[in-house]
C-alpha cells in the first residue's frame, strides 16, 4: 500500500530526505568555490616553488577555468545517462584526485601543476550547474525549487568565508602542499557522503517531492526495465536541447550575465586599492557582500516559488546593474572615494549577485527530466564565453582610461542588457507545453 508524504516523514521524525540532498549540495558548492580560491591563496607559495613568473602560475587556474567552464555539457549528459547520483559522485571524486595530486605532485613542474589542477577542474565541472538543478527538482515540488536550490547555493559564499580564515593558517602550518592534500582528503569525504545518502529522487524513498500537496502519494521507485521501456525510440538528450530555442535564449543571458559578474568579482578590491584604501580594508568589502549574498540567496530562492521566476532574474540583474552604474558614478566624479560608500556599493552589488540560486532553478525548468542535466549543462558550457570577456573587456577599457571605475560601467551596462534578454524568455510552463504538444 502506498503511504502519504506526511505519514513517511512523520514516522522519520518529520525531516523530509529532501533535506539531506540539499546539505549535500550545500557542502558541492562549497568544493567548487574553494577549488577556485585556493590558488589565488597560494599563488606566491605555488609560485616559489615552480620558480616561475605570474603570467605562468596564472596558467594553472586558466587552464582549470577552461575545463570547468566547457565541460559542464559533458556531466550534464552523464547525469541524464547514468544518473545524477552516480555522476555527481564521480564528479566530486575527481575534484578530491585532483586536489590531492596537486598537493603530491604539482610542486614538481608547472606541466605537473597545470595537469593535476585540470583534474580538479574537470570534476568541479560537473558540481553545480550540469547536475544540481535536476536533483533539485526531483526532490522537490515545483513551487519549493526556489526554496530548495536556496539552501544549497550559499554553501559557496559560506565556504568562501571560512576560507578567508582557514587556508592561510592551513598552508602557513602544513606547506601548500600538504595543505591541499588536507583539503583534498576534506573533498573525499564529501565524495562519500554523497555516493553514500544521494539518490535519483525522492521515488527511491518511498516519498512524494517536499512540498508536494497534501495527501500526495509516494511513487513507487521504478524498475530499470520500465526506465528503458519508457525512454523508447526518442531523440537522443542533446539533440532535443539543441532544437530548443530555450537553450540559446538563456544561454546567451547567461553568457552577458557571467560577462558582468566576472568583472565585478576581478575588480571590487582593486577598485578600492587603487583609490587609496590598503588591502585589507579593501578586502573586508568581500566579508560583508558575502554575508549578504548568503541571505540573499535563502530570500530571493523562496520568492521565486512565489513568482515567475524569469522575472526575479530580471528584477535581480536590473538591481546589479543600477547598482554598479552609481559606483561607476561616484568613483569617477569623487576624486577621495569614502569608504562608507564603497561598501555600500560593493556589498550590495555582491549580494545582488545571489540570484544564481533563481538562474540555476529557473534554468532546470524549461527543461523535462529525460534532458534536464543536458539542458542545463549545455546553458553552463555557453557561459564560458562571458567568464572569459569579462575579465579581459574590463581590463582593456581599464588600461585605456587608467581609472577602475569603468569597470563598473561595463558590469553595469552588461546587466542590464542581460536584464532585458531575461525579461524576454518564455514562462518555463510555456516552453513545457510546447514540447508535450510536439512530443
Amino acid at each position: 500500500m502506498l503511504q502519504t508524504e506526511q505519514d513517511l516523514q512523520a514516522k522519520s521524525g518529520g525531516l523530509h530526505y529532501a533535506f539531506v540532498i540539499c546539505l549535500g549540495g550545500f557542502l558541492l558548492s562549497g568544493i567548487v568555490l574553494a577549488a577556485q580560491r585556493l590558488p589565488s591563496i597560494a599563488l606566491d607559495s605555488v609560485r616559489q616553488t615552480l620558480g616561475v613568473g605570474y603570467a605562468e602560475v596564472g596558467l594553472i587556474t586558466s587552464v582549470f577555468m577552461i575545463f570547468y567552464a566547457g565541460l559542464s555539457l559533458v556531466w550534464g549528459m552523464l547525469g541524464d545517462k547514468i544518473g545524477t547520483r552516480w555522476a555527481m559522485t564521480l564528479a566530486c571524486a575527481l575534484s578530491s584526485v585532483g586536489t590531492i595530486l596537486f598537493g603530491l605532485f604539482g610542486g614538481t613542474s608547472l606541466a605537473a601543476a597545470i595537469v593535476t589542477w585540470s583534474i580538479c577542474g574537470i570534476g568541479c565541472a560537473g558540481l553545480l550547474m550540469a547536475i544540481l538543478p535536476k536533483i533539485i527538482s526531483r526532490w522537490f515540488a515545483p513551487n519549493k525549487r526556489g526554496f530548495g536550490m536556496s539552501l544549497c547555493t550559499p554553501g559557496a559564499n559560506f565556504a568562501a568565508l571560512i576560507l578567508g580564515v582557514i587556508a592561510p593558517l592551513v598552508i602557513n602550518g602544513l606547506g601548500w602542499n600538504m595543505a591541499y592534500v588536507a583539503f583534498g582528503i576534506y573533498f573525499a569525504l564529501i565524495t562519500v557522503f554523497v555516493g553514500l545518502t544521494f539518490r535519483e529522487g525522492p521515488e527511491e524513498k518511498g516519498l512524494a517531492p517536499y512540498g508536494a500537496p497534501k495527501g500526495t502519494q509516494a511513487a513507487p521507485a521504478p524498475k530499470l526495465e520500465e526506465k528503458a521501456v519508457a525512454s523508447g525510440k526518442k531523440v537522443s538528450p542533446l539533440r532535443q536541447v539543441a532544437r530548443m530555442g530555450i537553450t540559446w535564449h538563456f544561454g546567451l543571458f547567461y553568457a552577458v550575465y557571467q560577462l558582468g559578474y566576472m568583472a565585478a568579482t576581478q575588480y571590487y578590491v582593486v577598485s578600492m586599492t587603487g583609490n587609496g584604501f590598503d588591502l585589507a580594508t579593501a578586502a573586508f568589502s568581500l566579508t560583508i557582500g558575502g554575508v549578504l549574498t548568503i541571505i540573499t540567496e535563502l530570500v530571493v530562492g523562496s520568492l521565486s516559488d512565489r513568482f515567475e521566476r524569469k522575472n526575479m532574474i530580471g528584477i535581480m540583474v536590473a538591481c546589479t546593474g543600477v547598482l554598479s552604474a552609481g559606483y561607476a558614478i561616484y568613483l569617477l566624479n569623487t576624486p577621495a572615494p569614502d569608504l562608507i560608500p564603497c561598501y555600500f556599493f560593493i556589498a550590495l552589488i555582491s549580494a545582488s549577485t545571489g540570484v544564481i540560486t533563481v538562474i540555476m532553478s529557473g534554468a532546470g525548468e524549461y527543461y523535462n527530466d529525460e534532458c534536464r542535466a543536458t539542458g542545463t549543462g549545455m546553458i553552463g558550457t555557453i557561459n564560458i564565453v562571458g567568464r572569459y570577456l569579462g575579465p579581459w573587456v574590463a581590463g582593456i577599457v581599464i588600461d585605456a582610461t587608467g581609472q577602475t571605475a569603468y569597470a563598473f560601467v561595463i558590469v553595469a551596462v552588461a546587466m542590464i542588457v542581460s536584464c532585458f534578454i531575461a525579461f524576454a524568455m518564455p514562462r518555463a510552463a510555456t516552453v513545457q507545453a510546447k514540447w508535450a504538444a510536439n512530443n
